[in-house]
C-alpha cells in the first residue's frame, strides 16, 4: 500500500490517496514512526506534484519538518530538484518551512544563497525574515555561505535587506572560526564581494587566530588582488599587529564595573543602540518620541501663561495682604504697558529660563531619536540644524526683555545641537574601536539560537 501511496505521490493524484486512506485511515500515521523517512510529502514535493504535497502537509504538518534518511525536508528537494513553483506554493502555504534545518543545518534560505538564486532568496526574506538568523553547523548566516560562493547578486539582496529591516547586526556575526563574511570574502580574493562588504561589517574584527581581514588577504598564497588591497587600505584596514591587544572575555566578565560591561553589550553593534530591535519596537519608541516632539515644539507656540499680544495692562498689586480693602489695593497697584512686548511670555524672567532649560532637553532628545529611527541618514545632520535654528529662533523671539536673553540664546541653542551630534560621532567611534570587546556578546547571543 506504501508503494501505491508513493506512486500517488509522484502523479499527484489525491483521489487515490483518499481512496488508500479509505482503506486504511492510518495510513500516514506510519509515517510518523520513524525518525527518516521519504513521507507522501517528500514525494510529491520532488516531483513537483504541488497539491498532492500541499493536501499532504495540511493532513499532517508534522511531515513539513521530518527528513529523509538523506537528511532533507520536502521544501529541501522540491529546491534540490528545480520545482520552483512548488517550492513558491510551499512556502506560501506555511512560511516556516524555510526555518527547517536539514543536513548540516542547512536551511532552505542557505541553500539558495549558495547556489545564488536571488529571486527565490528575496522572496524567502520577504516571507520569513527569521530566517536570517538561523546558522550552520559550522555557524555561517546566508551572508557567509553567498561570501564563501562569491555570489554577488545573492548578497546585494541580503546586505539590501537587513538595511532595509535594520538587521545590520547580522552582518557581523562570525562563524565558528571567528570570521566575518568580510574575512570570507578577502580570503577568496574577490573584489566585488569585498566592496559590497567593507562599509557593511566591522572591518578590524580579529578571528579565533587573531587575524583581520587584511591578515588573511595579504596571507593569500598567491598574490591577491591590487584593488582589494587599495579597498581595504583606504577603508582603514589594519593588520592584528597594528591594533591594540584584545581583551578576553575572562577579563570583561571578572571586571568589577558591572555597568561598563552591561554598556559593552549594549554598544556591542557600532551603527547604535537602536539598531536589531523589532519594527513593531521601533515603530513604538518612534510614536512616543513624536508625541514628545510636538509637546516640545507646542509649549513653544503657547508657552505657560500665554503671550502678549501688545497693548495689554498688566496690573501688580505690591500688598497681597490687604487686598480686602478697595482703596488701599487701588493706591498700592500698578500698571505697565505691554504695547512694545507684543509676541513674548508673560512670564517672569527667572520662570522663563527654567521653561527654555528643560523643554530645550525633551525637544533636542526626541528630535535625535526620531532622526535615529528614520530610514536613510543623507541629509539627517542638516534636518536636524534647521529643525534646531527654528526652535531656538522661536524661544527667542517669545523671551522675555533681558539683557542676557540674547547670550543665553546663544549660548544654549547651539551647544545643544552640537553637543548632541559631537556625543553621537564620539560614542560611534568608541563603540567601533571597542567593538571587539562587544562582539563576545553578540557571539554569545547567536550561538544560542
Amino acid at each position: 500500500m506504501e508503494q501505491i501511496l508513493a506512486e500517488a505521490a509522484q502523479s499527484g493524484d489525491i483521489n487515490a490517496l483518499y481512496d488508500l486512506l479509505r482503506q486504511d485511515p492510518t495510513l500516514l500515521d506510519k509515517y510518523d514512526e520513524p525518525s527518516f523517512v521519504d513521507t507522501p510529502a517528500h514525494i510529491a514535493a520532488a516531483a513537483g506534484s504541488t497539491h498532492f504535497a500541499i493536501e499532504v502537509l495540511s493532513l499532517k504538518p508534522s511531515f513539513s519538518t521530518k527528513l529523509n534518511p538523506d537528511g532533507y525536508s520536502p521544501l529541501d528537494l522540491a529546491l534540490r530538484h528545480g520545482k520552483t513553483q512548488t517550492v513558491k506554493r510551499l512556502i506560501k502555504h506555511d512560511p516556516q518551512f524555510i526555518r527547517v534545518k536539514g543536513r548540516e543545518r542547512f536551511t532552505p534560505l542557505h541553500y539558495v544563497a549558495e547556489v545564488g538564486d536571488a529571486e527565490l532568496l528575496a522572496e524567502f526574506l520577504e516571507a520569513c525574515p527569521e530566517s536570517t538568523q538561523d546558522l550552520t553547523i559550522r555557524g555561517e548566516t546566508a551572508v557567509h555561505i553567498a561570501a564563501r560562493n562569491m555570489n554577488v547578486r545573492a548578497l546585494q539582496v541580503l546586505l539590501s535587506w537587513v538595511k532595509r529591516n535594520n538587521k545590520e547586526r547580522i552582518l557581523n556575526w562570525t562563524d565558528e572560526n571567528g570570521d566575518t563574511a568580510l574575512h570570507i570574502a578577502a580570503s577568496r580574493n574577490n573584489f566585488e564581494v569585498v566592496r559590497l562588504l567593507i562599509k557593511k561589517v566591522r572591518i578590524n574584527e580579529k578571528n579565533l587566530e587573531g587575524f583581520t581581514c587584511l591578515d588573511t588577504f595579504m596571507g593569500l598564497p598567491n598574490t591577491g588582488d591590487e584593488k582589494i588591497g587599495k579597498i581595504l587600505s583606504n577603508a582603514g584596514a589594519k593588520t592584528s599587529s597594528s591594533l591594540r591587544p584584545l581583551h578576553t572575555f575572562a577579563h570583561i566578565r571578572s571586571s568589577k564595573a558591572r555597568f561598563t560591561n552591561t554598556f559593552l553589550e549594549l554598544s556591542a553593534d557600532p551603527d547604535g543602540c537602536f539598531d536589531g530591535l523589532s519594527s513593531e519596537m521601533r515603530n513604538a519608541i518612534l510614536m512616543v518620541a513624536l508625541v514628545f516632539f510636538a509637546a516640545s515644539y507646542q509649549a513653544v507656540l503657547s508657552p505657560p501663561g500665554g503671550i502678549s499680544s501688545g497693548g495689554d495692562t498688566i496690573l501688580f498689586s505690591n500688598n497681597s495682604s490687604n487686598i480686602s480693602s478697595s482703596s488701599n489695593f487701588a493706591s498700592k497697584k500698578t500698571t505697565i504697558d505691554t504695547s512694545d512686548a507684543a509676541g513674548e511670555v508673560q512670564m517672569e524672567w527667572e520662570a522663563f529660563w527654567q521653561f527654555y532649560f528643560f523643554n530645550s532637553i525633551m525637544f533636542f532628545t526626541s528630535l535625535l531619536t526620531i532622526l535615529k529611527l528614520l530610514p536613510g541618514v543623507f541629509y539627517v545632520r542638516l534636518v536636524y540644524l534647521i529643525l534646531s535654528a527654528i526652535y531656538g529662533m522661536s524661544l527667542r523671539i517669545i523671551s522675555p526683555e533681558s539683557p542676557i536673553s540674547t547670550a543665553l540664546y546663544l549660548s544654549m541653542c547651539a551647544p545643544y545641537y552640537l553637543l548632541l551630534i559631537i556625543a553621537h560621532n564620539l560614542g560611534a567611534q568608541w563603540r567601533k574601536s571597542r567593538a571587539h570587546i562587544g562582539n563576545y556578546y553578540v557571539t554569545r547571543d547567536h550561538l544560542r539560537l
